[in-house]
């Protein structure tokens, strides 16, 4: 196991720069224009090229859902991109309904909260680096390299399930009447 290839490879998912605010165009857009920029601005988050970040179906499909709100006239607003943004974060963890409880309220401060999760997003990166930089030391004292990697691959997936369980609990507590 190479701690800092590992490492590097973190920190390369880490520095994807995020789309802030300001990046976001404030017209109106069609839904190609939605799917190229939504497209463009999270590609670093593709495992493969062959990846789709986003796809008109799931557009439409957040708005049927009402996870989104319909467009005006066919055509999308700020809030809109943000609000597809924050669903593709979620979207790998979450079920569709589980994400339309965590926005369905949130429409009208949706530019606030994202730029607050940007925010707390930064110190949250910075931690988990420093939690995996630590936890990679530590595995380091096992001899035979495959049996660490195979524990380092373990033990990330089971703090994913927790992060996972956590959440669904709080969304089940707190967010479903």
């Amino acid at each position: 196991m190479d701690d800092r290839e590992i490492l590097n490879i973190l920190k390369s998912y880490l520095d994807i720069e995020d789309v802030t605010t300001e990046k976001i165009p404030n017209i109106d857009l069609y839904m190609d224009q939605v799917t190229t920029f939504i497209e463009d601005s999270l590609k670093g988050y593709k495992r493969t090229d062959e990846q789709k970040i986003i796809t008109k179906t799931m557009v439409n499909n957040y708005t049927k859902d009402k996870i989104l709100l319909p467009p005006d006239k066919k055509k999308y607003n700020k809030n809109h991109l943000i609000s597809l943004i924050i669903i593709y974060h979620l979207k790998s963890i979450l079920s569709i309904n589980d994400i339309g409880l965590i926005l369905k309220d949130s429409q009208n401060d949706i530019e606030e909260i994202y730029d607050k999760f940007l925010k707390y997003k930064k110190v949250s990166n910075q931690n988990f680096y420093n939690n995996i930089e630590k936890f990679i030391e530590d595995i380091k004292q096992e001899d035979d390299d495959n049996i660490a990697l195979i524990l380092f691959l373990i033990n990330i997936i089971d703090e994913a399930n927790k992060r996972k369980y956590l959440a669904e609990k709080i969304i089940d507590l707190y967010l479903k009447n």
